[in-house]
C-alpha cells in the first residue's frame, strides 16, 4: 500500500505527529487528523472514509490516554455518564449522514467553521489560570441539563465530522461547568473517546472505515502518546496549546482555500 506516491510510513508518520501532540496537550486528535486526511490523502482515501477513518484513529488513542488520567485519578465517570446520555446517541446518529456530508460542498465550510471554534476554545483554556477551580461541582440540577446540551452539540460534531472536539469540551467544562482544570481533562478525554466509539460503530457498520489505513495511523500515534504522555509535564503547556491552536487555524485556512479555489496550499 503506498500514499503520497511514497510509503506507508507517511499515515504512520501523520499518526505519531498527531499522537505525540495528543499525548502533549491531551486535545486535538480529530481536529488535526480529520482536515489533513480530507486535503492530503484524498487520492488514497476516499472521501467518503475520511470521518469513519479519524473517528476510529481517535477512539483508540483517546482510549490510551485515558487509561494515564485514569491511573492519575482525574477520571470522574459519574459526570462522563451525564454529558453520554446525550452525546453518544447524537454521535451515532451524525455518523449516518457523515458521508452524505463529507460528500457536499458544505463539509469544507463547516469543518473549516469547527477547527476555528476549537481553536478559540483552545486559547481560551490556555489564557485562563491552570490550576483552575478546585473543587467539582455538585451534580445539581442545572449542571445536569448543561451536561445534556453539551453531549448532544459535541456528538453531532463527532459523528458529523470525526472530530471529538477535545479542546471545546475542556474550555466548556471549566468556563460553563466549573471544574478543576486536571479533571475537565480526564474527563474530555474520556468522554471524547466514548462519543468516538459511538460513530466508530455506526461508521463500521456502514463499511466507510479504511481498516488498513487506520492500522498505520494506530501504529504511529500510540508510540506518540506514550512519549508525549511521558514529557507532558515537563513541556510549556501554554505555549503548546497555542501552537496547536495555531495548527488548526491554519488548517481551516487550507480547507477555506480549497472549497474557495479548488486547491489546497501546504501540506502540513
Amino acid at each position: 500500500m503506498e500514499f503520497f506516491t511514497i510509503t506507508t510510513l507517511s499515515a504512520v508518520a501523520l499518526g505519531f505527529i498527531v499522537g505525540l501532540l495528543v499525548g502533549l496537550t491531551s486535545v486535538g486528535s480529530g481536529s488535526l487528523m480529520t482536515p489533513i486526511l480530507y486535503l492530503d490523502f484524498g487520492s488514497s482515501l476516499a472521501r467518503m472514509m475520511v470521518v469513519g477513518t479519524a473517528a476510529t484513529q481517535g477512539t483508540i488513542t483517546k482510549f490510551v490516554a485515558s487509561l494515564r488520567n485514569y491511573l492519575s485519578n482525574t477520571l470522574r465517570t459519574d459526570y462522563v455518564l451525564i454529558i453520554s446520555i446525550t452525546g453518544v446517541p447524537l454521535a451515532a446518529i451524525g455518523a449516518f449522514f457523515s458521508s452524505a456530508l463529507v460528500s457536499s460542498k458544505y463539509f469544507s465550510p463547516f469543518l473549516a467553521v469547527i477547527l476555528i471554534l476549537a481553536a478559540i476554545a483552545m486559547i481560551v483554556e490556555m489564557r485562563r489560570n491552570r490550576s483552575g477551580h478546585l473543587m467539582p461541582p455538585k451534580a445539581n440540577g442545572a449542571l445536569r441539563i448543561k451536561g445534556l446540551v453539551l453531549g448532544a452539540v459535541v456528538g453531532l460534531v463527532a459523528g458529523l465530522t470525526g472530530v471529538s472536539t477535545g479542546s471545546l469540551l475542556v474550555t466548556s467544562l471549566i468556563v460553563l461547568l466549573k471544574f478543576p482544570t486536571r479533571m475537565a481533562i480526564g474527563i474530555a478525554i474520556f468522554e471524547g473517546g466514548l462519543i468516538l466509539l459511538a460513530a466508530t460503530s455506526a461508521q463500521l457498520y456502514l463499511g466507510h472505515v479504511d481498516l488498513p489505513f487506520t492500522g498505520l495511523l494506530v501504529m504511529g500515534g500510540i508510540p506518540g502518546i506514550l512519549i508525549g504522555s511521558h514529557f507532558k509535564d515537563r513541556v510549556n503547556q501554554r505555549l503548546l496549546g497555542y501552537g496547536v491552536a495555531g495548527i488548526m487555524i491554519f488548517e481551516s485556512l487550507r480547507i477555506i482555500s480549497s472549497f474557495a479555489t479548488g486547491r489546497s496550499f501546504l501540506f502540513f
